[in-house]
């Protein structure tokens, strides 16, 4: 059946991009963890151009699964990879293959975001830092009242 064909080529497509998105995910895991704001920004175009990409197949592949549905007799949006791989025993291995990247992709890309997060608290509690209102000066001028002396502020937070 050549739609089963031209899918399994697909999801052996998709296999590699995802396979390739997990290396860079890895390569944004490093970069974040030193600080490497140029390795992160050159990685996170690379990987939406792979995502373009991922949405290319991922079009093409509903488009094989329709026609292999319809040959089976099944309505195109109920029938899911796992049946088809019962029943057309070629694509057992790429959905094994499929599965195990698309978990291991997800794992990266979680602990990325809590990386992420971290940063992000890291940097906003030294914005805080450095905008903070003093609570009141230690030394003041003589003659001169408490709210009169001057405060001195890192950034000024009038703008």
């Amino acid at each position: 059946m050549p739609e089963i064909k031209q899918l399994n080529e697909n999801l052996k497509q998709q296999a590699a991009l995802y396979h390739e998105l997990k290396q860079y995910a890895q390569m944004k895991q490093q970069a974040l963890l030193r600080n490497d704001l140029q390795e992160i920004e050159a990685t996170t175009i690379r990987e939406e151009q792979l995502l373009l990409e991922a949405s290319r197949l991922e079009k093409e592949r509903l488009l094989w699964t329709e026609r292999a549905a319809r040959h089976l007799g099944k309505a195109p949006e109920t029938i899911t990879l796992k049946e088809l791989a019962e029943r057309f025993p070629e694509l057992t291995d790429v959905r094994a293959e499929l599965e195990n990247v698309v978990m291991s992709l997800k794992e990266v890309n979680e602990l990325n975001n809590q990386l992420l997060k971290q940063a992000m608290k890291v940097t906003n509690l030294t914005v805080s830092i450095m905008t903070a209102q003093p609570n009141g000066s230690t030394y003041n001028r003589p003659g001169e009242k408490e709210s009169e002396s001057k405060t001195v502020r890192f950034l000024d937070r009038s703008i």
